[in-house]
Parts: structure tokens; C-alpha cells; sequence
């Protein structure tokens, strides 16, 4: 085939080969299966409904650096997570591809070699200009790329030596040759490769192990670039030198793929969120879409909260001269307090009106501004948050294990403190924990919000808005909606949910939980304010200033 080349063999090259990016009818193969491919943009952690269209990711100019790129620790980039210490899967638990073509799960490969035992090659070298330039012209974002067998059952395999070898003329390269004729050689921020049987990372191993059942993943920063700018480069190589004594060596294509993150993930475009049309929030029970709001401004609960229990609850006024802890106490709110040694801060329910079939609700949304305060930079453990739920006191929460035809819930949730070498450190990572069908144990499944360039890992002691849908299976099939959106900005989706079996199983209530746990709790007080809450049928988005 005329998109397939042998290994160009020999020392460092000084030229490049043609270019070879036409590879189509290659796929790229992981574990037995080809893998998902993803979405266009990375977090720069910097940080700060029916018939919606598809949005266009925007590209972050590739001479920049991210500052959440994927890391090559044990605890960093792995085959079952994109971030092992975030928890962060990959979505539908498969590392994203996408081709030269930009397409998800693409076969077109921007370079391909075939590996030949018969002739072993020590160099290997794939052409990837094309790849280079978009990262430089912010076509695509760089977040990396992907390099592995394109054939489940002919794929080529090899190990190659890594950033982590001793003799540094044996790691991997980037070579880019600028319009001048300059050339430039860039070491790998980071690389690892992606072997399924085990879920931590091996980034800090000496080898890429690249074949059946495992890809290489590497990242260069354009931005190390001294002689010229990567978009006006004339030639780019990603260079990899084989192993001596190679522990895999099979014979068959090997190819170059864009690796994409879950940071950047392309959602629907929402549509204008109800909220806009009334300045903040007076008023907005008016519209016919909201099922209830409470904005705490009278100085107690409005009647219809089904309390539960309160544990250290008040409501509170904003403060007409906030001290330094609490500098964004400006809404009036709901303070709930975890008590240091304790789990419980609140439970406080919203029961959701029957539909006028006498059903229970299928379909809602639920939006409100939550404030976690400073202590909340060190959480000993995960544990819940505001959500929707239909647990109907008999299945779906606190080990009652799912059932279909008794009860489920989708809570919010937060995740423990991350170490001090993340770079989310300091941040309070959300999620959702969900009791579904495919729930590996009694207990839920949690979802960490990876999408919106890191909009959910947010800071303690500031307000964001938070806002989650769901749109309840139909009974029996797995096509269930969840999703969230922080600030506006959407963070998370699933649309293969199986929450229940049966019609009388609906949205039960809207569930104002707050839960340290897991196991551990709270090692001091820890406050959580709640303001501006709205229920609804259609999508509320943030208050209008």
C-alpha cells in the first residue's frame, strides 16, 4: 500500500523523508479494540437541551504551555484515567484518539512505519509536520499525541527507550527544521506508555512499551522552541530509539494519532437559560418552567422543604462588610456545617410535583450557588453535594444498592484534597456519585467533572453556580441523561445512563445533602453556604446581574 513506508534506519537525520500522512484505513488498536477518539482543547489552569447544536472547541495556541497537561507519574496519566489522582477516566473508559482528518476514532493516521523484525531498525522516525503545525497555529490544542499498533491482529510492537534513560542521546525527540534551514531537537515534557493491566500509571519507567494491548503517549512544548516558530516549520519528526534487548518486537503498522483530553471535551451549546430574563432572580418563580425557587432572602426556609436533618444549619444574610474568610459572603444563604469528627451537615429535601398523568417528574434541573469555605482546602475524603434523586426511602443511597424498579440517585460530590505536586492542588474537584445499573457495588459511582478547561475544580471561598439535568431512561434501556454545567460553563455529560426499569420510579426530589464520606470525617468544621435555588423543566443557566 502506498501509505505504508519501512523504517527509515541509520543515525540522527538531518533532512526529512516525504511526507507520509495519508494513512487511511488504518485504525488504532488498544487492549483488543479500537480505541475512542476525543474532543479539542486543553485546560489552561489558569483557572479561573433538545436539539442544541454541537459546539466548536477553541483551540489554545500550541506556543503556549498548558498548565494542566497530562503528567507521566504514578498517579498521573494511566490507561484507565487520564488523571489517576484526580479519578478522572477517560470518557466511555477509552483513550481518545483522533486521526489527521480530525475525526473520533479515525483511521487516518498522520504518519504510519511498519516494524520489520527481518531488518530491525534502531531509529525509528515518524513524519508528523502536519501534526506539529496545527499544535503551533492553535488548529488543535497541544495536549499530545498517541502512538500505537493499527492492527488488532497485525500490529507492529516495539520498545523504545524513554525520557527516563540514563543515556540521553537514547530518549525521544522532536526534531523540527525551521524555513531557514535551523534545526531544533526537543525533548518529551512527558511520556508514558498506556498498558491496560494495570490502572496506575508507568510514565516513570525507562521504557514505551508499544504494541498489542498498550500505546505510547508523549508531550512536547513548542513553546522550548528558540530558532523559529513550529508553524513555519519546513520539516517535524518525532524520533524513537528501539531498545537492545526489546521485551516486544511484532512485525505490522505502527501509527501516529492526536491524543486529546478530557479537559476540552466538546458539548451541546445551551440554550438561553431561563435565569437571563430576571435580574437577580426576582421574580423567576413567575415563569412557567420553574417548579420552585427559594433565594433565602426572608430570613427562614420557605414552607415545602421536607427537613430530614439540619445538623448546624442557619440561614444567613449577607454581610455588609464581609471579613477576610468570608470575602464573597454577599447572597443571602443556607450555612451548613459538618462538624469536625462528624459526616452529616444536611439533608433537606424538595419533593418534585407529579406530572398530570400521575407520574413522577422524568426530567428536571436543578441549579444553586454554592460557597465552600477556606477549610475545604483540605478534605480528608470524597462526599456528597446537592442533586436529584428517586430513592423513594428503599433503594439507590447509603449501600442500598440500585434497583430498577425501586430507586436511584444522582448527587453532586466532591472529591478528597489532591497532593501538593498536583497542579489542582488547593482546588476542590466535583463530580457527580450516581447509583445506576452498571454501579460496580452497592455503593454509587462517582464521575469527576472533567470537561470546561477545569471549571469544576473551583476555590474554596467563592461562589460558583452549579447546575445539573437529568432526563430519566427510558424504562429497560440505557439512554439516561446527566449533566452539569459550573458557571455556565457545561463540565460533564452521560447519555447511556440506566437509572430505573419502570414508569413509577421519576425524579423523587431534589436532595440538599452535604456528607464527608466515604469513611473518614471531617477533621474540623467545615462550612458550606447555599444560595439562589431553582428547580425547573428546562435549562436555568446563571442569575442575570
Amino acid at each position: 500500500m502506498n501509505n505504508r513506508t519501512p523504517c527509515r534506519a541509520g543515525p540522527w537525520p538531518q533532512g526529512l523523508a516525504a511526507a507520509n500522512a495519508g494513512s487511511a484505513g488504518w485504525g488504532l488498536f488498544l487492549g483488543g479494540r479500537r480505541l475512542a477518539a476525543a474532543w479539542g482543547t486543553a485546560l489552561a489552569l489558569t483557572m479561573g437541551t433538545a436539539a442544541a447544536q454541537p459546539q466548536t472547541p477553541t483551540a489554545t495556541p500550541a506556543a503556549a504551555s498548558t498548565a494542566f497537561a497530562f503528567r507521566d507519574t504514578a498517579d498521573g496519566i494511566s490507561c484507565k484515567f487520564f488523571d489517576v489522582a484526580l479519578g478522572l477516566h477517560w470518557t466511555d473508559d477509552a483513550v481518545p484518539a483522533v486521526d489527521a482528518a480530525g475525526r473520533r476514532g479515525g483511521s487516518k493516521a498522520y504518519d504510519v512505519q511498519v516494524i520489520e523484525s527481518r531488518q530491525p531498525p534502531r531509529v525509528v522516525r515518524w513524519n508528523v509536520l502536519a501534526l506539529v503545525k496545527a499544535w503551533a497555529t492553535g488548529a488543535v490544542d497541544n495536549e499530545g499525541l498517541l502512538l500505537g499498533p493499527l492492527s488488532e491482529k497485525a500490529g507492529g510492537g516495539a520498545d523504545f527507550h524513554s525520557r527516563e534513560a540514563a543515556d540521553v542521546s537514547l530518549r525521544p525527540s522532536l526534531r523540527v527544521q525551521h524555513a531557514g534551514g535551523a534545526v531544533e531537537f526537543l525533548s518529551p515534557q512527558a511520556d508514558a506508555h498506556l498498558d491496560c493491566s494495570t490502572y496506575t500509571g508507568l510514565g516513570a519507567r525507562d521504557v514505551l512499551h508499544i504494541g498489542p494491548g498498550s500505546v505510547g503517549v508523549l508531550r512536547f512544548d513548542l513553546g522550548r522552541l528558540r530558532k523559529g516558530s513550529a508553524a513555519t516549520a519546513t520539516a517535524a519528526e518525532l524520533i524513537l530509539v528501539r531498545q537492545a534487548s526489546s521485551g516486544v518486537w511484532a512485525d505490522g503498522a505502527m501509527g501516529v494519532f492526536r491524543l486529546a483530553t478530557p479537559w476540552a471535551q466538546a458539548f451541546e451549546t445551551a440554550p438561553r437559560g431561563l435565569a437571563a430574563g430576571f435580574s437577580g432572580d426576582r421574580g423567576i418563580d413567575t415563569h412557567p418552567a420553574v417548579l420552585w425557587s427559594e433565594s433565602f432572602a426572608s430570613g427562614k426556609l420557605k414552607p415545602g422543604w421536607n427537613q430530614a436533618q439540619m445538623v448546624v444549619s442557619k440561614v444567613m444574610q449577607p454581610l455588609a462588610a464581609p471579613t477576610a474568610a468570608h470575602t464573597l459572603l454577599t447572597l443571602p444563604s443556607l450555612q451548613a456545617t459538618v462538624p469536625k469528627g462528624e459526616h452529616l451537615g444536611l439533608d433537606l429535601r424538595y419533593d418534585l410535583p407529579k406530572g398530570a398523568d400521575k407520574l413522577p417528574m422524568q426530567e428536571a434541573y436543578m441549579r444553586y450557588y454554592l460557597r465552600l469555605g477556606p477549610e475545604w482546602t483540605n478534605s480528608p475524603d470524597t462526599g456528597k453535594l446537592p442533586g436529584l434523586a428517586g430513592t423513594y426511602n428503599r433503594a439507590g443511597w447509603g449501600g442500598r444498592g440500585w434497583h430498577g424498579m425501586q430507586g436511584w440517585s444522582a448527587r453532586g460530590s466532591f472529591t478528597k484534597s489532591l497532593p501538593p505536586d498536583h497542579p489542582a492542588h488547593q482546588r476542590v474537584p466535583l463530580a457527580s456519585y450516581v447509583y445506576h445499573s452498571k454501579s460496580a457495588s452497592s455503593y454509587g459511582e462517582m464521575f469527576v467533572w472533567g470537561g470546561g478547561q477545569g471549571a469544576a475544580l473551583i476555590k474554596p471561598n467563592r461562589w460558583v453556580c452549579i447546575e445539573q439535568h437529568i432526563r430519566l431512561n427510558t424504562p429497560g434501556r440505557e439512554d439516561g441523561v446527566l449533566r452539569a454545567w459550573v458557571d455556565g460553563r457545561q463540565v460533564f455529560a452521560r447519555h447511556n445512563l440506566r437509572l430505573r426499569d419502570t414508569l413509577q420510579v421519576g425524579i423523587e426530589n431534589a436532595w440538599f445533602d452535604l456528607y464527608m464520606g466515604g469513611q473518614q470525617p471531617a477533621l474540623r468544621d467545615m462550612n458550606v453556604n447555599l444560595a439562589q435555588v431553582v428547580v425547573a423543566t428546562r435549562y436555568i443557566g446563571p442569575m442575570a446581574p
